[in-house]
C-alpha cells in the first residue's frame, strides 16, 4: 500500500514521545474518526508515564531503565492499535490518514522527524528556575511548561510563550517539587514535547 502508516515499534523513545502527543492532537474530536479504540485512551494515559520514566532514565539506574523499557513496549502496543483502527477507517485515504498525526510514507517529516532529547532545568535563587532545550531548526515557537502536580493526560500545565529556547521562571514556592517540560511549535504546526523533568525549588 503507498500510503500507510510507518512503523511506529522502530520509532526512538523521543520520536515515539512526539508521535503519540501529535496523534493525541489530531484525532481529538477529529470527525474522521468517530469511534476511536480505548487504545487511544491508553495512549493518552502511557504518555507522560513513559516521558517521566525516560528523564529519570538518564541516570542510568538499572531498574529504572528497565521501567521504562516496559513502559515503551506497552505504549507502541497501544499506539499501533490505533494505528490499525486508522488504517481501517481510511482504506488508502492520504489525506485522512495524515489527519490522524501518524507519520505516513512519503511525508519529508518522517525523514527529519524533529525531536527533543534532553530538558535542561537550571535552579537559580528561592523561587527561580530556568528551562533550556536545544534549539530545534524549524522551531516557531517554544512553549516552556510547568505543573506543581504529578502530571498525568488532563494536567493543564502553566506556561509561558517564547521565541527563545530557553525561559527563566520566577516567583516559583521554594522548598516544593515542581514538574517542567518545552513543548516546541514547528513552522507546519506540528507539537514537539521535551522529556519531563522534576525538580525541587530552592
Amino acid at each position: 500500500m503507498k500510503n500507510k502508516i510507518l512503523s511506529i515499534k522502530r520509532q526512538r523513545d523521543s520520536e515515539l514521545i512526539t508521535t503519540g502527543y501529535r496523534v493525541k492532537d489530531k484525532m481529538t474530536d477529529n470527525p474522521n474518526f468517530p469511534n476511536p479504540p480505548a487504545a487511544l485512551e491508553t495512549t493518552i494515559k502511557l504518555l507522560p508515564e513513559f516521558q517521566t520514566l525516560l528523564s529519570y532514565s538518564i541516570g542510568r539506574d538499572i531498574e529504572v531503565v528497565a521501567l521504562k523499557k516496559g513502559k515503551k513496549l506497552e505504549l507502541a502496543a497501544s499506539l499501533t492499535e490505533v494505528a490499525e483502527y486508522v488504517t481501517l477507517t481510511c482504506n488508502g485515504d492520504r489525506g485522512m490518514l495524515l489527519s490522524s498525526g501518524f507519520p505516513i510514507s512519503g511525508e519529508q517529516y518522517n525523514k527529519t522527524e524533529p525531536v527533543i532529547e534532553e530538558l535542561q532545568v537550571e535552579l537559580g535563587p528561592p523561587g527561580i528556575a530556568t528551562t533550556r532545550v536545544k534549539r530545534l531548526r524549524n522551531a516557531r515557537a517554544y512553549l516552556h511548561q510547568y505543573t506543581d502536580e504529578p502530571p498525568t493526560a488532563k494536567t493543564m500545565w502553566a506556561h509561558a510563550a517564547s521565541k527563545e529556547a530557553h525561559y527563566t521562571f520566577k516567583g516559583l514556592q521554594s522548598v516544593k517539587k515542581y514538574w517542567f517540560r518545552v513543548v516546541a511549535i514547528a513552522r507546519d504546526g506540528q507539537m514537539v514535547y521535551s522529556p519531563v523533568v522534576e525538580r525541587v525549588i530552592q
